[in-house]
């Protein structure tokens, strides 16, 4: 009989679960893991005694990192505040989570420069242009190179959802008050 190489995921911890994704992952997962959750008011990434001492806590098996600094735009005038908590936040994650702990990174397409005219792909050069995406690499690299076989990094973009601000609830709020809408066209998303 051949042994089972996933390893049964009992206590899941969601950093970054106040946000409009940890929200939503919390909930999907409840009925199947124990789950904790933590927003940066709880846990906050930057603060790496807090880290250790809530991974500890939560006796997590799994840890998704959903906790990010996000603010594209403003992380131009803000790149320290970025880059320690895309960055150092996730040094400071990799130190609280030894082995056997793995950990789910939720990236951006943002790590791309955004030239390609088809899909990225997991073996596509990254090229971030601005602070936010340089930042958000930085803290990938972090994981390649520190825990490569117990780690994945999840790239996504345009994330929506019924909490939280996102573009979706956006549009729909304009909508509702203009009667026409001028939106730049300087980005292509798919919301699925």
């Amino acid at each position: 009989m051949a042994a089972n190489p996933t390893p049964s995921l009992s206590n899941v911890l969601v950093l970054g679960g106040a946000g409009q994704l940890g929200t939503e992952l919390t909930r999907q997962l409840s009925g199947h893991s124990n789950v904790f959750s933590a927003g940066s008011s709880e846990c906050d990434l930057t603060d790496a005694s807090q880290v250790k001492s809530f991974v500890a806590k939560s006796n997590a098996d799994l840890v998704i990192n959903c906790a990010a600094y996000t603010e594209v735009d403003k992380a131009e005038e803000e790149a320290e505040k970025a880059f320690n908590v895309n960055e150092n936040g996730l040094n400071n994650l990799v130190a609280a989570c030894p082995a056997p702990i793995q950990v789910i990174h939720v990236s951006t397409g943002f790590v791309f420069d955004g030239e390609k005219q088809t899909p990225y792909t997991p073996d596509d050069a990254t090229s971030p242009l601005g602070v936010y995406g340089k930042s958000k690499l930085a803290g990938e690299r972090i994981l390649q190179e520190q825990m490569p076989s117990r780690s994945m990094i999840i790239i996504t973009s345009w994330l929506y959802g019924k909490d939280g601000n996102n573009f979706v609830k956006t549009m729909l709020r304009l909508m509702s008050e203009l009667d026409e809408l001028s939106i730049v066209q300087d980005q292509i998303g798919v919301p699925r």
